[in-house]
This record gives C-alpha cells, sequence and structure tokens, in this order.
C-alpha cells in the first residue's frame, strides 16, 4: 500500500514536470504588432471624398505587422 502512494507521487511529478519543459520562454516566440492600415484608410476617404460622403474613424483598420518588439 504504501509502495503504491509513493509510486503515484513519483509519477505524478514526472508527469507535472515534463509538462513544465515543454513551454517555451516568452523571449523564443517572435510575436508581431498591429499598425494602422494606412493604405486603406486613404484609399477609402479618397473613394468617400469623391462620392461626397464623409468618413469618420472610430476604430481604424489595423494589419498584422511580423516581428519582435
Amino acid at each position: 500500500m504504501k509502495l503504491s502512494i509513493v509510486m503515484g507521487l513519483v509519477a505524478l511529478s514526472v508527469i507535472a514536470m515534463g509538462g513544465c519543459s515543454t513551454m517555451q520562454d516568452k523571449s523564443a516566440t517572435v510575436r508581431g504588432y498591429d499598425v494602422d492600415d494606412a493604405a486603406y484608410v486613404d484609399r477609402v476617404d479618397n473613394l468617400a471624398r469623391a462620392r461626397g460622403v464623409a468618413v469618420h474613424w472610430v476604430n481604424p483598420p489595423q494589419r498584422h505587422v511580423a516581428g519582435g518588439i
């Protein structure tokens, strides 16, 4: 009985350590960031101006840029 409890705890700790070893370091991942899509905004603004419509951007369109900061 005591041996099975010890073996269960050993197995549990091995599984827990294995789960932690698969986590990546935050510095190892390359993250991108979002910037305003100025080209799209310009196209829409020019088309709207040509049609006599005023555009007010509440949430300007974003595009994802790869790379880290």
